[in-house]
């Protein structure tokens, strides 16, 4: 029996389909022409039809490390604020470091003006302003997913709960902290969950559960087929640029609407602003929310800040269903940089 079991393992070996070849490093070193490290780059290696292998996140010093089975292969750059970089082939397994020389035009945001028509269902590159926007949406959503590290200067996440009365008065409050580096301080649910079943959830009877977008989310397919996107300005924001999405027309499941703001001269994501629609009764009290994004000194991305604003309502009638504000709950969060700043 013995016997059999090590040759029948020896015949899976042998058996075993290409894609499961065991891979190989490839140690790539960024920098630009001034010779200035690149950091927080996403670094892909592409195949022969611009297929991503692997993709990693650069960190402060201006280094990563891909992994992909033996091969010829281009590494891609992607960097906030410019356009995409390839490299020449490289053929791997590869002793040596790769150093590359990125150099890239940058990207413009600054001119971009109003959509007067809205996309719906996904963003063709036929729509040239709204597409290099949202690629610049998507590269910084994308380094959130790899951001696993170099959170020098977080010390801490704070999340709380607040309860507030109609007239925003703190009714109870609770804050607890957490370590930074756990990564990720809020996750959504699955966004197939949220195409097919909304993203509020209840009736007046047994109360609502409201469900905020996170870059998972907002990066589906799920996402992009069921809302409609256009670029939009704010005389109180004369720095960004937006990008508004709400949902297609005739979409009845409850759902969110909103703006993805984007820093005009350096094309950074700053914050998503978000409200919950289609939700009967709750609508007219303007449940939402925010998130808020900050790109870290290393390179790497997380969310600063979020929050997500619930009403409380009661029904004054039975018989008229006549609903009543009697305050909000709030459930949000933040980095704390230095400890001290809980004290005061």
């Amino acid at each position: 029996m013995q016997r059999f079991l090590v040759a029948l393992a020896c015949f899976i070996l042998m058996t075993m389909p290409a894609g499961a070849q065991q891979t190989v490093e490839l140690r790539v070193q960024l920098a630009v022409p001034s010779g200035e490290k690149v950091s927080g780059a996403l670094v892909a290696l592409v195949d022969a039809a611009n297929g991503i292998v692997s993709e990693s996140l650069s960190g402060s010093s201006g280094g990563v490390v891909l992994r992909a089975r033996p091969g010829d292969y281009r590494v891609r750059v992607r960097r906030i604020g410019f356009r995409p970089f390839f490299s020449q082939t490289v053929t791997i397994p590869r002793e040596a470091q790769l150093d590359i020389r990125v150099d890239s035009p940058p990207i413009v945001l600054s001119a971009m003006v109003v959509s007067v028509r809205a996309q719906c269902g996904g963003i063709s590159r036929d729509a040239a302003a709204l597409s290099t926007a949202w690629e610049e949406i998507s590269k910084a959503l994308q380094a959130r997913q790899l951001t696993v590290r170099d959170f020098k200067g977080i010390e801490r996440w704070s999340v709380y709960r607040r309860e507030v009365d109609a007239g925003g008065s703190v009714v109870s409050a609770d804050t607890t902290f957490y370590p930074a580096p756990t990564g990720r301080p809020f996750a959504a649910i699955d966004p197939v969950s949220l195409v097919r079943d909304g993203y509020v959830r209840g009736d007046a009877v047994s109360g609502w559960d409201y469900y905020g977008p996170d870059e998972a989310v907002l990066l589906s397919r799920g996402f992009a087929e069921t809302h409609c996107f256009r670029i939009v300005r704010d005389r109180k924001r004369q720095a960004d640029v937006g990008v508004a999405f709400a949902p297609v027309p005739r979409r009845r499941v409850a759902d969110i609407k909103g703006v993805l703001w984007l820093d005009a001269s350096t094309s950074e994501l700053r914050e998503i602003e978000f409200q919950f629609v289609n939700v009967d009764l709750v609508d007219r009290f303007a449940p939402g929310g925010f998130t808020r994004f900050l790109r870290l000194p290393s390179g790497s991305w997380i969310v600063s800040e979020w929050l997500l604003r619930m009403p409380q309502i009661a029904i004054k009638s039975e018989r008229f269903t006549t609903p009543a504000l009697t305050g909000y709950i709030e459930s949000g969060g933040g980095v704390v940089a230095n400890p001290e700043t809980e004290k005061r």
